[in-house]
C-alpha cells in the first residue's frame, strides 16, 4: 500500500525570517502505481511498511504497563491544624512561617496559604541522607476549598522528577510515570482522566529526537508524532488511526536556512544578565538589627555594609533566603540565584543564574514584558516579547528559537 501525501508550501515572513508551513491532504493507493501531483504541488510518498515503523516501536508492546496510580495529596483542613504532627514556626510577627516535621530519614516542610494560614499552599519532603527533594505538593485554595492540587515525586538518588499527579476540585485529571533509560533515553507515561486517553513519550536527553503515541481508554492506538531534529533539518511524522486501522498519514521536513534575524532584538543592554551576586560576608553574623522566629532562629538581619544598609532574610533551618538592598533583591535558592533589579522609566529587569551556567533575563514595563534564555555555553536559546494580561499571564506577540550555535532556526508571529 502506498499513502501519497500532497503537500501545499506557503512562506511567511517576519523581517526577513522564512517560515516554512506545511498543508496536506491524504490519499491512499493499494497498487504500486502514484499518480502525478497536480501541476505546482510537490509529493512525498511514504510506503506503508514506512509509515509502520514507528507502530512497531518497543515501547507500544506493552500496553499493559500505561495503566498508572494517580499520587494521593495530603489534605489538611482548617480543622485538621491543630492535630497536624510537627513544629509550628512563628515570625517575630506572630505569624506562621512553617510547619517542621522531621523523622529519621525525612524531612517535611508545611508552607501556609497567604489568605488562610490553617490551609497550606506548598508540602515539601526532602531526603536527609541526599537531601534532594522527594515529594512537592503544591495547593491552591479558593474559598475554603483546594481548587488545584499539584503533586510531583523525585528519586532521592538523582533528584530527578518520577511522577506527577494533578487535581481539580478534588478529582483526579492526570498522572504520569517518568523512566530513565541507560542510553539517555526519557520515557514519560501519563493518563488523562477526563477521556481516559494514555500517551507514552519517549524523548532523547537532548530532546533532538522525539515519539509521542496515544491510546484510547481501551489501549487502541490512536496517533503516532515522531520528531526529529538533526542540525539545520527538522522532520516531523504523524499517523492517526481509528479502531486499529490508519486512517490519515503526514510528513513534513523542514530546512532551516541561516538568518540573522534576533540578534537586534538580543542587542538590547536592558536584557544583559547581570553578574552573579558574591556573598563574601557573613549575613547572619554581622551587627545590626535582628528578629528571630519562634523556635530561636535569626529571621532578618538588617545592617550597613560599604555604606549601603541590606536586609538579609533566613528560612527557619538557617539558611539564607534573600538580600534587599536599595535598588536590587537577591533570592537565594541552592545555587541558584535570582536578581530583580529597578530600572529606569519603571522598568524591573530579573535575571536568573542557573548552577548549571544558563541564564534568564526578563524585562517588564507597563504590562509589556521582553525575556531572553541563554544555554550554559552563552548562546541565546530563545527570547520571547508581547504583553501581560490583568490576571498576569504572558501573552506572546513575538516567539524566536535558536539553535545550540545560537542561530536563529524558529520565529512564530502571534
Amino acid at each position: 500500500m502506498y499513502i501519497i501525501v500532497w503537500g501545499v508550501f506557503m512562506i511567511n515572513k517576519i523581517n526577513g525570517v522564512s517560515i516554512i508551513q506545511n498543508q496536506y491532504r491524504v490519499a491512499f493507493r493499494n497498487d504500486e502505481a502514484v499518480t502525478k501531483p497536480a501541476e505546482g504541488k510537490q509529493d512525498v510518498v511514504l510506503t506503508g511498511v514506512e509509515a509502520l515503523a514507528v507502530y512497531n516501536a518497543p515501547l507500544l508492546k506493552n500496553p499493559e504497563k500505561l495503566d498508572i496510580e494517580p499520587l494521593v495529596p495530603v489534605i489538611i483542613m482548617p480543622e485538621d491544624f491543630d492535630n497536624i504532627e510537627g513544629e509550628k514556626i512563628y515570625t517575630s510577627e506572630g505569624k506562621l512561617h512553617s510547619v517542621i516535621k522531621e523523622d529519621e530519614n525525612t524531612k517535611t516542610v508545611y508552607i501556609p496559604d497567604e489568605e488562610n494560614e490553617k490551609m497550606f499552599s506548598m508540602i515539601m519532603t526532602t531526603d536527609k541522607k541526599t537531601g534532594n527533594l522527594i515529594r512537592e505538593q503544591k495547593n491552591f485554595v479558593k474559598d475554603g476549598k483546594y481548587e488545584e492540587i499539584y503533586i510531583n515525586e523525585y528519586s532521592p538518588e538523582t533528584g530527578k522528577e518520577i511522577a506527577d499527579t494533578c487535581y481539580l476540585d478534588g478529582e483526579v485529571k492526570r498522572a504520569s510515570k517518568t523512566i530513565y533509560k541507560p542510553n539517555k533515553e526519557i520515557v514519560i507515561v501519563s493518563k488523562d482522566f477526563n477521556d481516559n486517553d494514555y500517551t507514552v513519550s519517549k524523548y532523547s536527553e537532548n530532546h533532538n529526537n522525539s515519539i509521542y503515541v496515544t491510546f484510547d481508554k481501551n489501549k487502541q492506538l490512536k496517533g503516532v508524532n515522531e520528531f526529529k531534529n538533526n542540525g539545520l533539518k527538522h522532520t516531523d511524522f504523524y499517523a492517526n488511526f481509528y479502531n486499529g486501522g490508519m486512517i490519515s498519514i503526514s510528513k513534513t521536513e523542514e530546512t532551516t536556512i541561516p538568518n540573522n534575524y534576533g540578534a537586534d532584538k538580543l542587542n538590547n543592554p536592558d536584557l544583559v544578565p547581570s553578574e552573579s551576586y558574591k556573598l563574601d560576608f557573613d549575613a547572619k553574623g554581622l551587627d545590626g538589627e535582628k528578629t528571630y522566629y519562634s523556635n530561636g532562629a535569626i529571621e532578618t538581619n538588617s545592617f550597613e555594609r560599604n555604606g549601603e544598609k541590606v536586609k538579609a532574610y533566613f528560612v527557619p533551618d538557617g539558611n539564607l533566603e534573600k538580600l534587599e538592598l536599595a535598588d536590587k533583591t537577591i533570592s537565594f535558592d541552592g545555587e541558584n540565584q535570582k536578581i530583580k533589579e529597578n530600572l529606569a522609566d519603571n522598568k524591573v529587569k530579573t535575571t536568573t543564574l542557573y548552577d548549571d551556567g544558563a541564564k534568564k533575563v526578563r524585562v517588564e514595563s507597563d504590562k509589556e514584558f521582553k525575556e531572553a534564555s541563554f544555554g550554559k555555553n552563552g548562546k541565546p536559546d530563545a527570547y520571547y516579547e508581547g504583553s501581560i494580561d490583568e490576571n498576569g499571564e504572558d501573552n506572546n506577540a513575538l516567539s524566536l528559537y535558536f539553535n545550540k550555535t545560537g542561530m536563529l532556526e524558529a520565529a512564530y508571529n502571534c
